[in-house]
């Protein structure tokens, strides 16, 4: 930076300085690169055992009335 300024200087405004049709451009972007996408396999979890009926016990404590 020299004593006049310089470098890189972001400004503030109430407007957008991109073109006109860039948000357009970005979807269409964005839609294209969605489209190359391809899901792959679902995965296949272990089944949850049966309940049995007992909750965890951790922080079971009945409540502190005195």
């Amino acid at each position: 930076l020299g004593p006049g300024g310089g470098g890189y200087e972001t400004r503030l405004t109430k407007y957008s300085n991109l073109e006109v049709q860039a948000g357009n451009k970005m979807v269409d972007a964005g839609v294209e690169l969605a489209n190359q996408m391809t899901p792959g396999a679902e995965p296949e979890f272990p089944k949850a055992p049966p309940f049995s009926g007992q909750p965890w016990s951790y922080g079971n404590v009945k409540p502190e009335l005195k």
